[in-house]
């Protein structure tokens, strides 16, 4: 017997199945090597891209936003927050002048616990923190208009500020292309009415974007929207599939995100022999998987790789329950999911919305069956989604519909851009 382990939550779910099914493990080289996150990103501060240093930039009179992602999306936040401070301070840049920002898009605030676990109690204590939220119209400041004829609605916190920097991650993006830089504004800092048409098609592509970023509208407006605020430096870390942080970019916007992009490629495209009729994904584990929300991140690579009437079987903890918005009264009020992709054409982006169009995507494509022991079959179905309590419930009942001689698994589906490339391929190369 063949066995197959994918994280879920803080663990790991497996399951067997018999020597005779192709296994194909679709991941990056995992590394030994140990990363001193501490120097490299001290490395990225002393020689930023296309940029001054930091402390070179900012004058003792700037007022300083630093904006952080939220607690869905992981990363050095604490690091990386700590020695800008560090640098700010050097220039006698005072407590008062510097605000803490965190980039929610259309998410729910981060909790106290949740923002000392993500940078620390002694900033938290210490420093002005505040939560976006895109629907609060007294936060918004309105700036003008985008690309596409885009209303820029952003977080007066931008607009009140002199100095903004951003922090975040690089890592492949199912509509972005790309994570990092600009998104830290849109949609981190966007308003409602600018998330509802960049949300929607044709900003937003239709099928799945992992590493397409130029020519992606998508990116273009988030950009557009960057440049016009006072952002003026950026810090990402760049994190391989196995969450090692393998690099960090710091400098001017454009410039240091490409730097980034072009590292984070070269780590995250894998090759594989071919499709297959059950694919096996996972967002990675926790935070990735705490709700079916952002889970769905790892369903839209998997849906790359599937051969029609496929089978994916989505294995996420959400341990937080289904996510925000209107998610599921989508997928629950439809008769099928052509219907709620009709919708979505129609009605464009609400919170959820965006998430049951991509639900109802990889529907039209196969059967989707999530494996979570804290979601229900009969909330599940009645979403027009399989439900299965263990990846071993899920792997038997979908080999007694229909016989395969291979499965794809995806133990990172969210780090990974896929290549699909004919022949013998070796992932370790």
């Amino acid at each position: 017997m063949k066995e197959i382990v994918v994280p879920y939550g803080k663990g790991f779910q497996s399951a067997f199945v018999s020597d005779k099914i192709d296994v194909e493990v679709i991941d990056a080289k995992e590394t030994d090597e140990c990363f001193d996150e501490e120097s490299m990103l001290k490395d990225a501060l002393e020689n930023p891209i296309n940029s001054k240093k930091l402390e070179n930039l900012v004058s003792a009179d700037d007022k300083v936003l630093i904006v952080v992602n939220d607690h869905t999306r992981p990363g050095p936040n604490k690091l990386i927050v700590g020695e800008i401070l560090k640098r700010l301070h050097s220039k006698d840049i005072s407590k008062n002048q510097i605000k803490i920002i965190v980039a929610t898009g259309s998410h729910r605030a981060s909790t106290k616990e949740e923002l000392i676990t993500m940078i620390g109690e002694d900033v938290v204590s210490n420093y002005e923190i505040v939560n976006h939220d895109c629907k609060d119209e007294s936060q918004l400041s309105y700036i003008g208009k985008s690309l596409y004829d885009i209303p820029i609605y952003v977080n007066k916190a931008l607009t009140e500020c002199t100095f903004c920097i951003v922090t975040g991650l690089i890592s492949p993006h199912h509509s972005a292309g790309y994570s990092g830089g600009r998104k830290s504004i849109v949609p981190g800092l966007a308003g409602f009415e600018t998330l509802k048409t960049h949300h929607s098609l044709p900003i937003r592509p239709y099928e799945p974007a992992m590493g397409f970023i130029y020519g992606n509208p998508f990116h273009e407006v988030a950009l557009d929207v960057a440049k016009k605020t006072n952002t003026k430096f950026m810090v990402n870390a760049v994190q391989n599939p196995h969450k090692q942080n393998i690099a960090f970019v710091a400098g001017e916007l454009v410039e240091a995100h490409k730097k980034g992009v072009d590292i984070c490629r070269g780590i995250s495209e894998v090759k594989i022999s071919e499709k297959a009729d059950i694919v096996i994904a996972s967002p990675g584990g926790h935070p990735r998987d705490r709700n079916l929300y952002q889970s769905q991140k790892a369903l839209s690579v998997a849906e790359i790789i599937g051969n029609k009437d496929c089978t994916f079987i989505l294995v996420a903890e959400c341990k937080d329950g289904l996510g925000e918005g209107v998610f599921k009264e989508w997928l629950t009020e439809a008769s099928s999911p052509e219907e709620v992709v009709e919708r979505f054409k129609k009605e464009g982006y609400d919170v959820g919305s965006n998430k049951a169009f991509m639900y109802a995507r990889a529907m039209l494509k196969g059967q989707v069956i999530i494996v979570s022991e804290y979601l229900t079959k009969e909330e599940l179905e009645g979403m027009m989604l399989g439900w299965a309590k263990t990846l071993q419930e899920a792997i038997n009942m979908t080999l007694e519909k229909k016989s395969s001689n291979k499965i794809l698994v995806l133990p990172n589906a969210v780090n990974i851009i896929p290549k699909i490339c004919k022949g013998d391929v070796n992932n370790e190369e």
